[in-house]
């Protein structure tokens, strides 16, 4: 984004400015760069992705307090720039969820943690997730179906852990030929011969077993050429603000 202070729009103000005062016009145009950058943090970018893809709760109030801006200094226009981006955080998973959001800006493949299947979004595939699906370690039961030391057969343990998810409404892994799953259990019966029938729910897959591709959405860029739209009326309101300033 840039601010050209010699467009039809500008040349006029910008005169008026350079006339004002010596500091006026630089801090009108430095001014002008950091309302865009601050913008773009807290209103643009967190708007646009909340466009382009579906947000958890708290998604973006997350993806403002991960923009960082570095604002525009000192009088010398031709070298000012505000700068606004994405953090480098030392904590692992603010690190990944800031590398999801670049992957959802120019692609990628998303080959770690679990992916929403279409149980969770209300039995469409690519439907919203639905608030009370959304991953929670604490309603999950522990263990997998994995053979672990101790008594019991894999199929024993996988029972006695679909009973105990049933009956606390909690979600359970399952690993699968297919790939590792976490689901829902609907229904424990059994039919005239006394064979038990569990009934599952299949809400998350692990991705390591099946990588989820997205295509970029450019929300980022798309934020961009939104603030850009407003630039000349923002660089206005900073040079009302020197002129009442300098003629009080």
């Amino acid at each position: 984004m840039k601010l050209d202070v010699n467009t039809d729009a500008t040349i006029i103000l910008t005169a008026k400015l350079e006339k004002l005062h010596k500091s006026a016009f630089p801090s009108a145009v430095r001014n002008t760069l950091n309302q865009c950058a601050f913008d773009m943090k807290s209103k643009e970018i967190p708007n646009s992705a909340s466009k382009n893809f579906n947000l958890k709760s708290g998604t973006k109030t997350l993806i403002k307090k991960s923009l960082i801006v570095d604002k525009a200094q000192g009088f010398d226009v031709k070298r000012m720039k505000s700068v606004v981006g994405f953090g480098n955080p030392n904590n692992p998973l603010l690190k990944a969820f800031i590398n999801g959001l670049e992957k959802q800006e120019k692609g990628g493949t998303f080959d770690n943690g679990l992916r929403y299947l279409k149980g969770a979004r209300g039995g469409r595939v690519n439907g919203r997730v639905r608030l009370k699906n959304y991953y929670d370690k604490s309603k999950v039961i522990s263990g997998r179906s994995k053979m672990k030391r101790g008594k019991g057969t894999k199929k024993s343990k996988f029972v006695a852990r679909a009973y105990a998810a049933h009956s606390s409404g909690k979600m359970m892994f399952i690993d699968a030929m297919k790939g590792n799953f976490l689901a829902k259990v609907k229904s424990i019966s059994k039919d005239s011969k006394g064979k038990l029938k569990i009934k599952l729910n299949l809400m998350m897959m692990d991705r390591e077993d099946k990588p989820s591709k997205v295509k970029a959405t450019n929300f980022v860029q798309e934020a961009g050429q939104n603030q850009f739209k407003k630039i000349e009326k923002i660089y206005k309101e900073k040079a009302d603000f020197q002129f009442k300033k300098h003629l009080k």
